[in-house]
């Protein structure tokens, strides 16, 4: 199996960034409601997007998990510094979505934050939440539940503001016609081939739409920190 991700890697970098965000989503999230307490301060800023700041630990915890699967999956054959730059560019990206979900006025509501963790695999024993595995599981990794629950809140909202943008994107006329006339014979369903070409119609918007919010954001980064 490891060796069928590693080729998939190589060949399809998107669906090696499928892999990454779902396992990302299992370590940003949180449950305050569980009792436990947070003093993470935003005075260590690595990088600051108009009002947002990415802060050192943030960083570092973020390239701690990619670089442990990176190793996995490479035995060390990989570039640490591109994957820094990969790191920190993602980190950016998501704090421009979450200034523009809140510029929409986009909100989580507390039962969705808790419907999202409790449904997590992760965080389940025998098909139901297990907050003994939860617990143990934040300890683990390191982090904070209040902080989970402020990260896993603005994944939300970022998902959130990516559907409002996707949401408004459809096939025009002729697109539609070029995907019925591109069946063949491994894929004859024409309504999958045109479910295909909207949703990587959708993803093209999302990746146009992040890049002009950097063009129109001021972002400093502190290069000579990662």
């Amino acid at each position: 199996m490891l060796k069928n991700i590693r080729e998939g890697a190589i060949e399809n970098p998107w669906f090696f960034r499928l892999i990454m965000l779902g396992i990302a989503a299992v370590f940003a999230v949180s449950m305050g409601w569980w009792g436990f307490g947070s003093d993470e301060r935003v005075d260590n800023a690595l990088a600051q997007i108009g009002e947002e700041v990415v802060t050192i630990d943030e960083y570092k915890r973020a390239y701690r998990n990619e670089s442990r699967f990176y190793r996995e999956l490479f035995q060390d054959e990989y570039d640490d510094e591109a994957l820094r730059q990969r790191v920190i560019e993602a980190l950016v990206e998501q704090k421009l979505w979450l200034q523009e979900a809140r510029r929409m006025q986009l909100s989580i509501s507390d039962a969705a934050l808790r419907d999202s963790v409790t449904a997590l695999a992760a965080f389940q024993s025998d098909g139901q939440f297990d907050p003994v595995r939860y617990q143990q599981i934040l300890s683990r990794e390191q982090f904070t539940p209040k902080l989970f629950e402020e990260k896993q809140r603005e994944a939300l909202l970022i998902k959130k503001a990516q559907s409002v943008v996707k949401n408004g994107v459809s096939l025009t006329p002729v697109e539609i016609k070029e995907a019925e006339e591109s069946t063949t014979p491994e894929s004859p369903d024409p309504s999958r081939t045109i479910e295909a070409r909207l949703s990587q119609k959708k993803e093209r918007a999302a990746k146009a739409y992040v890049l002009s919010l950097k063009r129109k954001s001021s972002i400093m980064i502190k290069e000579e920190l990662l």
